[in-house]
């Protein structure tokens, strides 16, 4: 910018945005407190510390895809992270009719989690994740038929 180009009154215009900004630099901006959600702050921790390579691992050894696709640890993550924001989203909504100690799951493709809450059911309390392989279960009736 050529400022000799400039009439008096883009020149004091000029003069003062500069000024403005040299006062902006001058002033101390507190930073804003970042109110952090704690479901979140559990979700975020569980992504940090759950071995999804030990799971993304068993499931290449099992040649278990999804969709049929190999699994990639991202997908695993962005999975976990739907499937733990259902499972609060249920135990304090749709589901909080149940009693307040009953954990409410959501699973797929091997992952299963699970939240609690408290007992006035306003919050939850923690949450779980599991990557079961295996499992099996049988009630009295169906023992008792045989």
């Amino acid at each position: 910018m050529n400022i000799e180009n400039l009439n008096t009154q883009e020149l004091e215009t000029l003069r003062t945005l500069l000024n403005k900004m040299a006062g902006l630099n001058k002033m101390v901006v507190e930073p804003k407190p970042v109110k952090i959600n704690k479901t979140e702050a559990m979700i975020f921790n569980i992504i940090q510390e759950f071995d999804f390579l030990k799971v993304q691992t068993a499931m290449n050894v099992l040649d278990w895809r999804w969709v049929g696709q190999d699994v990639t640890i991202n997908m695993l993550k962005t999975e976990v992270i739907r499937l733990l924001k259902d499972a609060a989203k249920l135990r304090l909504g749709n589901l909080s009719d149940e009693h307040w100690e009953l954990g409410i799951t959501c699973s797929t493709g091997g992952l299963q989690a699970t939240a609690y809450c408290d007992e006035d059911k306003n919050k939850i309390t923690s949450l779980e994740l599991k990557f079961i392989v295996e499992e099996w279960d049988v009630d009295l009736e169906y023992v008792d038929n045989e």
